[in-house]
């Protein structure tokens, strides 16, 4: 039963991307993101053995705990990329900004200059 509630998560998940795209709400690699984690969550709801073999070939006895750390490495790296996508956004407007500055200081000179 959890299988198939993880499954109709999973698909619910892809047609509300599909949606959010369509409409341009949400931008392309943001969406592909959310499409890799709703298409492991169907393929993991699909076949859960894939997890119980990845923590027997890593070593770790408890399956459950395989899981728990890949989602937690997944939202820290998902993080880091947010945090580093924020900074290059936050460069390119105050660029921005100290160009406009910029301008404008040129447009009010001519501006003095005419009245003069």
């Amino acid at each position: 039963m959890t299988n198939i509630t993880i499954l109709i998560i999973g698909a619910v998940l892809s047609i509300s991307i599909l949606y959010l795209v369509r409409k341009g709400k949400m931008h392309g690699p943001y969406a592909t993101w959310w499409f890799l984690v709703a298409a492991c969550a169907m393929i993991l709801s699909i076949f859960p053995q894939i997890i119980d073999w990845a923590a027997a070939k890593v070593g770790i006895t408890y399956p459950p705990t395989l899981l728990l750390v890949l989602a937690v490495s997944m939202i820290l790296v998902r993080m880091l990329t947010m945090d580093l996508a924020l900074t290059q956004k936050e460069r390119k407007i105050r660029r921005l900004t100290q160009k406009l500055a910029m301008m404008e200081e040129v447009m009010d000179q001519e501006n003095t200059d005419q009245d003069q």
